[in-house]
Formats: C-alpha cells, sequence, structure tokens
C-alpha cells in the first residue's frame, strides 16, 4: 500500500480477502487502542454511490446519503454563541 499522506494508504488492486485481513488487524489494533478512527474506503458496485465504507471509532466527518450518492460534512464540535 501506498502512504499518500500521513496516515493515509491506498492499494488500487486489493482484493476482498486481504482488505478483509487489513480490516481485522485494524480492528483489534483499535480494541487495545481506541483513540482517533479509522475509516476503509474501497469499490464497490452494489453500495451507494459504488463505494463502500467501514470505520472504527468517531470520524471527524459524517456521511450523509443523498440521492444515490455520499456527501460529507463535519461533526459539530461546540455550539457557538453570538456576540
Amino acid at each position: 500500500m501506498l502512504e499518500v499522506a500521513t496516515n493515509v494508504f491506498v492499494s488500487p488492486r486489493m482484493s476482498p480477502r486481504v482488505r478483509e485481513r487489513v480490516w481485522t488487524v485494524m480492528s483489534e489494533w483499535h480494541l487495545h487502542e481506541p483513540r482517533g478512527s479509522v475509516v476503509m474506503v474501497w469499490r464497490d458496485l452494489n453500495a451507494v454511490g459504488g463505494v463502500g465504507v467501514a470505520n472504527l471509532g468517531e470520524p471527524s466527518r459524517e456521511l450523509i446519503e443523498a440521492d444515490g450518492m455520499w456527501l460529507v460534512r463535519r461533526r459539530a464540535t461546540a455550539t457557538r454563541t453570538a456576540l
């Protein structure tokens, strides 16, 4: 897998079996150190927008399905007060 940015890894030809094994290992690691989040994205023609998504922990962004595709929005962190 190629690290295209800090802690962002890509593999355009990862088989489903290898992807499942990587996810199993990441899940076990996350159980022992449950900080941060892990998001895995892969091509899945039967899923919304042709993209399969799995995550561990609380990602900083939320995926919302709209009209057969995924939209991404940041999670609210705090309530803003009026000045």
